[in-house]
């Protein structure tokens, strides 16, 4: 099984300006002198850096590296840290691509410090794991394992999933190459449980992992499993046109067959994936490695020899030092089947050369220790991380149950204040009810009444009596009955008045007349009114009203409909409000102080209209004398 390379979507993640698909080396030419021309630095480096992309794409590495200099020049003097990130990690996979380690590793520190000024730490991760790419591939893996480890702590202290998948997987891919089977799966395995995950693994990543799963399964010399992960990888990468997933499938499927001894059908099936090879370097020593082997095992050792010396001439085997190392196994065995012992032992000996520089123990070593360290700094920052936890969560209890109790504290205040309005308005309420009922059951019209009576009886008129007696009865007994209620019928009102009236007229010796005119409409027994509001008008009018004239008094009450309040009309001929005497001013002001907290109250309760108004008729006509009280008396029926 062989490596799945991707790692060139490292390379293009910090790439901010995207090439247009029909761009010409001239196009991006006059982008430079029009940016020059306009003194845009920014739009300068741009421009170079697109030419340098150019460049790459054509496979013109050295003059891609000279234009992403001078868009690194004009990047640095705009002072874009984002741009110097994007250009300096070009430039340094350009160079590590030329197989020029210091300067890819120059142009790396170049763009982590300008993404460090950025204080963009998800950059930081992905420049990391390129970095960490160029050392595993040329077998430093201790500085790799190191790289990687911080790429992917990064992320995971960020809480960046974006990616996280391959992040693994390539962490995984370099414990293999170092030899660490162990940590190599339980990475893969890793990756693998975030498969499902849209941000977390894209077709590159998915296609990776289900190699790698592949290439464990091969390990264990599980072959049927280890061909279900590829078989999984080639329809990958047919149904999301991705033919490097499905050439890279078919190169592991030949390794299979081959391990289990069917050479032919590895043969077949090697052919086969160089029809799907893409322009990887990679990609071409793997095919010839793997063709070399199965000539070798056919007998074909000559056929065998021309693959193998075709590895030798490309230049990029030497930044694949696993690749390097299995050519130079694979001349060794093609020279000991050719009875060319001198050449079997030269090779012999660098492979196992580069074998033990592959393999030193002191390098695994300090691959283990990084790792457990990586491990351990990750369990101390979870216990951290609960022990705040558990601290904020205590914490919050604490300010909760503080919270609930100032709540419920509030809530009971509210409770007392509302419970106490209530009472007061209660009491203020039977305060107002006591004071009327002391207002309607005046000591003096009680004496002055029953003192008519008595004359009536003395004077031997029984029915006067009787029928007068009745009448004071009826309007004791209403007054008693609702001087503590809420409402009265307006029928029950009406009668009142008619009593009170008829027994005023009878003290007065029949010295004034009366109207009471109800409107037909009125529904008398069912509307249901305040009581009492209206009684005290009526008493003024005839007894300060009528006072001192010496005509005969006349007294007009109107009842009408007015939809959601009752209109009394109550209007008298007597001498007005400028011609009372000081003692009647003071018992209308203490009627109306009556009538005014009574009607505020009401108000307040029922959330009613009700209107009050006194007119003295002089005041608009000099011929007529009296007072016109004009009251509108909310309807309670709906409360």
């Amino acid at each position: 099984m062989k490596p799945f390379i991707t790692s060139l979507v490292f390379i293009l993640l910090l790439c901010s300006y995207p090439l247009a698909d029909q761009e010409s080396e001239q196009d991006f030419h006059d982008a430079i002198n029009q940016a020059e021309s306009l003194g845009d630095t920014l739009g300068l480096s741009r421009a170079w850096y697109k030419l340098g992309r150019y460049y790459d794409q054509n496979e013109l590495l050295d003059e891609s590296n000279l234009a992403m200099q001078k868009a690194l020049f004009w990047a640095q003097l705009s002072e874009k840290n984002n741009a110097i990130a994007a250009v300096s990690n070009y430039m340094a996979a350009n160079y590590s691509m030329l197989g020029k380690v210091d300067s890819a590793y120059k142009y790396y520190h170049v763009a982590l410090s300008a993404v460090q000024k950025e204080g963009d730490s998800l950059k930081m991760a992905v420049i990391l794991m390129n970095m960490s790419d160029d050392f595993a591939t040329n077998a430093e893996f201790v500085q790799a394992v190191d790289y990687a480890l911080s790429a992917i702590r990064i992320k995971e202290q960020a809480g960046d999933s974006s990616n996280l998948a391959y992040f693994y997987q390539k962490v995984g891919e370099i414990y293999k190459q170092a030899g660490e089977f162990d940590n190599w799966e339980r990475y893969v395995l890793k990756a693998y449980q975030l498969r499902e995950c849209v941000d977390c693994a894209d077709v590159k990543a998915l296609a990776a992992i289900y190699n790698d799963l592949g290439g464990l399964a091969e390990k264990k010399q599980q072959y049927h499993l280890a061909l279900q992960y590829y078989d999984t990888l080639t329809a990958i990468g047919k149904k999301k046109d991705y033919p490097n997933a499905v050439g890279t499938a078919l190169i592991n499927i030949a390794q299979i067959y081959k391990l289990q001894g069917e050479v032919d059908k590895a043969l077949q099936t090697a052919q086969e994936a160089i029809t799907y090879r893409i322009d990887s370097p990679y990609k071409n020593l793997v095919i010839k490695s793997l063709l070399a082997e199965l000539y070798l095992l056919k007998g074909s050792a000559d056929e065998a020899l021309v693959f193998a010396e075709q590895n030798l001439k490309i230049s990029e085997i030497a930044y694949y030092p696993e690749e390097r190392m299995h050519t130079q196994k694979l001349l060794y065995k093609i020279a000991k089947t050719q009875k060319d012992f001198e050449k079997a032992l030269l090779w012999h000996e660098a492979y196992e050369s580069l074998s033990d520089s592959l393999r030193n123990k002191e390098v695994r070593a300090q691959i283990l220790e990084m790792e457990l360290a990586y491990e351990t700094e990750k369990k101390e920052q979870q216990i951290a991380l609960l022990t705040v936890e558990n601290q904020l969560k205590n914490q919050r209890i604490k300010i909760g149950v503080v919270l609930l109790a100032v709540m419920l504290v509030l809530i009971l205040l509210i409770i007392y204040i509302l419970i106490n309005r209530k009472k007061q308005a209660e009491l203020k309420e039977n305060n107002l009810k006591q004071q009327v009922l002391r207002a309607q059951m005046n000591p003096h019209f009680i004496f002055n009444v029953l003192g008519s009576i008595q004359n009536f009886v003395m004077n031997n008129e029984k029915n006067a009596a009787v029928s007068y007696l009745s009448q004071f009865a009826s309007l004791t007994r209403a007054t008693l009955n609702h001087s503590d209620g809420d409402t009265i019928s307006l029928a029950d009102e009406i009668e009142m008045l008619k009593n009170h009236i008829e027994l005023e007229k009878m003290r007065k010796g029949n010295s004034f007349d009366y109207v009471l005119a109800l409107d037909e409409n009125l529904e008398t027994e069912i509307i249901q009114i305040p009581p009492m509001l209206v009684q005290p008008f009526v008493e003024n009018a005839i007894k300060h009203g009528f006072a001192g004239i010496t005509y005969p008094g006349f007294l007009r009450i109107n009842i009408e409909d007015k939809g959601e309040v009752i209109e009394f009309l109550i209007e008298d001929n007597g001498l007005g409000l400028g011609q009372k005497t000081s003692k009647s001013k003071t018992h209308v002001s203490r009627a109306m102080d009556i009538f005014n907290k009574r009607r505020k109250l009401i108000q307040q309760k029922y959330k009613k209209e009700f209107k009050f108004e006194m007119i003295n008729l002089k005041d608009h006509d000099p011929n007529l004398s009296g007072v016109k009280i004009v009251i509108h008396i909310p309807v309670l029926n709906d409360n």
